[in-house]
C-alpha cells in the first residue's frame, strides 16, 4: 500500500512539474519579443522658418582711423591729450616747437582733423618729429584719432558666393568680449572684382556702434543672411543617419521602425531643411537611431 501511495505521489508531482515547464516555456518567446524592442526618443515633424548663412571671421575696424602729424620739423613740446580722450575736430592735441638753430619761432600748434576718440599717443614731449613727404618718409606721427559711433569688418567672399552677396544684406555679429550678445548690421560695400590670387571678393560689413561696445582690434565672427524660407519641413541635424552618401531617418508607426531617405535644402545651426521624404505630425526618432533597422519594433521613452 506504502508503494502505491509512494508511485502515486512521484506520478502527481511529475505532472505538476511538467505543467511548469509548459507555462514557462510559453512564456519565454513573449519575454524574448519584449527584450527585442529598442527604446527611441521621438518628437513630431513640424514646419518653421530657416536662413541661408554664409559663416565668416574678421576683425573689428573703427569707421575712421586717422594718424595726426605735425606740419613742421621739430621737437614735441606738449601732448594736450590721453588716450581714451574725445576730441573735435580742429582741437588742438599737441604743441610742436620749430627748434632751428640760430631762429625763434612761436609753437606751431597740431590740431585734431576730425572729431573722434584718442586710440594712441605715439611721442613723449622731447621726441624729435618730422612731417611726412612726398618721398619714402612716412613721418612721425603724434597721435591717432579713430572715429566708432559705427565700426566695420572686412571680410572675403569665395568666388563661388559671389552671386548670394548683394549690398544691405543683413548680418550677425559676435564677439568673445559680449558670447550672449549678437550684434546688427549690413553689407556696406563690395568691391566689383575677384582677386586672381586669392579668387575672393573683398566686402565691408557696416555694424552700429552707438555704445562704443565694439572696439578695433577685436576678433568677430560675422553671419551674413543671405536668404530665408518660411514655414517649410525642419528636421533636427541630430536625427539624421549619412548611409552612403545618402541622407536617412527613422520615424515610428505603429511600434515599429520605419527607414526614411530624405532630400535636404539649407542648414542653420542644428536645424536643416527638408524637401523630400518627411511630413508634418510624423513622429521622428531622434535619440536611438543608430539601433535601428527597417521594421525593428520600437519603445518610446520620454527625454
Amino acid at each position: 500500500m506504502k508503494k502505491i501511495i509512494i508511485i502515486l505521489g512521484i506520478i502527481v508531482a511529475g505532472i505538476v512539474l511538467f505543467r511548469g515547464y509548459q507555462v514557462i516555456k510559453a512564456r519565454q518567446p513573449q519575454k524574448a519579443e519584449e527584450a527585442r524592442k529598442i527604446p527611441v526618443n521621438v518628437q513630431p515633424v513640424q514646419l518653421g522658418n530657416i536662413r541661408d548663412i554664409i559663416y565668416f571671421n574678421g576683425d573689428i575696424k573703427a569707421q575712421d582711423e586717422v594718424d595726426v602729424f605735425s606740419k613742421v620739423p621739430g621737437k614735441l613740446v606738449e601732448n594736450r591729450v590721453k588716450e581714451g580722450d574725445q576730441v573735435k575736430k580742429d582741437q588742438i592735441v599737441a604743441m610742436v616747437d620749430r627748434d632751428i638753430t640760430g631762429m625763434k619761432y612761436e609753437l606751431s600748434e597740431v590740431a585734431a582733423p576730425i572729431s573722434g576718440t584718442i586710440a594712441k599717443v605715439f611721442n613723449d614731449p622731447g621726441a624729435g618729429l618730422s612731417p611726412p613727404t612726398m618721398s619714402m618718409s612716412m613721418g612721425t606721427p603724434i597721435v591717432r584719432i579713430v572715429r566708432v559711433d559705427k565700426v566695420k569688418v572686412l571680410i572675403d567672399i569665395p568666388e563661388y558666393q559671389t552671386s548670394k552677396l548683394k549690398k544691405d544684406l543683413p548680418a550677425k555679429i559676435r564677439v568673445d568680449a559680449f558670447p550672449d550678445r549678437e550684434f546688427p548690421g549690413n553689407v556696406s560695400m563690395i568691391t566689383p572684382v575677384v582677386d586672381p590670387l586669392t579668387r575672393t571678393t573683398r566686402a565691408e560689413i557696416e555694424i552700429p556702434n552707438p555704445d562704443h561696445l565694439l572696439r578695433p582690434g577685436m576678433f568677430a565672427r560675422v553671419n551674413l543672411i543671405v536668404s530665408e524660407k518660411k514655414n517649410l519641413v525642419i528636421a533636427p541635424v541630430r536625427a539624421l543617419l549619412k548611409i552612403e552618401s545618402k541622407d536617412y531617418v527613422f520615424v515610428t508607426e505603429n511600434g515599429m521602425a520605419k527607414k526614411k531617405e530624405l532630400k535636404l535644402g539649407i542648414r542653420e545651426e542644428e536645424k536643416i531643411e527638408v524637401i523630400s521624404g518627411l511630413s508634418r505630425g510624423e513622429d521622428l526618432v531622434i535619440v536611438g537611431q543608430e539601433m535601428l533597422t527597417d521594421g525593428l519594433p520600437v519603445e518610446i521613452e520620454k527625454e
